[in-house]
């Protein structure tokens, strides 16, 4: 067998080789957190409040593709191929609107940047703290939020407040969905601020 034939036949095997090795590697999973599946309410709010969510900030170790969860030991658990099927924190802010747009009875939520010719009511800055599985199987969602008046953007309130959800198995789908009832408790707990300040 010639040199260059040798260098033949090992290319085909390596090749093979790294077929069969992409061919078993595992499977990325991704996930999307879900809105409320309530319709939107429409009783007890006589004028639709307008409102813009400024902002939804995370903390830099949710910044991230990937899921995370943590140990019972408080170390952050990367999950390597369970990820958020987008950018987390623009779905989040997504979903809050639409949320807030249910709870609220309004049509009239909107992300920044906001059309000049529109004069919100009220602005709104949410700041998430921490939102994972803790050990035991709980979610918690602690979360901080500043509602403004929307002509001057005078301070009306602040809030920080902690929601919980226990998922029904430990897999990450469950995981999920029950991110998402916790996230709509907060939106729930963000409208009686709005509430409170007058707005419905």
């Amino acid at each position: 067998m010639t040199v260059q034939v040798r260098w033949i036949v090992a290319g085909l095997v390596a090749a093979a080789s790294l077929t069969g090795c992409l061919g078993s590697a595992p499977i990325t999973r991704l996930y999307m957190l879900e809105p409320m599946a309530e319709k939107l309410a429409t009783e007890g709010t006589p004028k639709p409040v307008t409102l813009v969510v400024r902002e939804v900030r995370l903390p830099h170790y949710l910044d991230r593709p990937q899921i995370v969860t943590r140990d019972e030991s408080h170390r952050l658990q990367i999950a390597e191929f369970d990820h958020w099927g987008g950018d987390l924190r623009e779905d989040m802010m997504r979903i809050l609107v639409g949320n807030l747009g249910r709870v609220l009875g309004s049509d009239r939520i909107f992300a920044a940047p906001l059309h000049a010719a529109m004069k919100p009511d009220y602005r709104l800055d949410l700041e998430i703290l921490g939102f994972e599985r803790e050990s035991g199987g709980r979610v918690r969602l602690t979360a901080r939020w500043w509602l403004t008046r929307g002509t001057d953007a005078g301070l009306l309130l602040t809030r920080e407040a902690s929601f919980s959800g226990t998922a029904a198995t430990d897999s990450y789908p469950a995981l999920v969905a029950s991110m998402s009832t916790v996230y709509g408790e907060l939106a729930r707990a963000i409208a009686d601020s709005v509430r409170k300040a007058g707005g419905a």
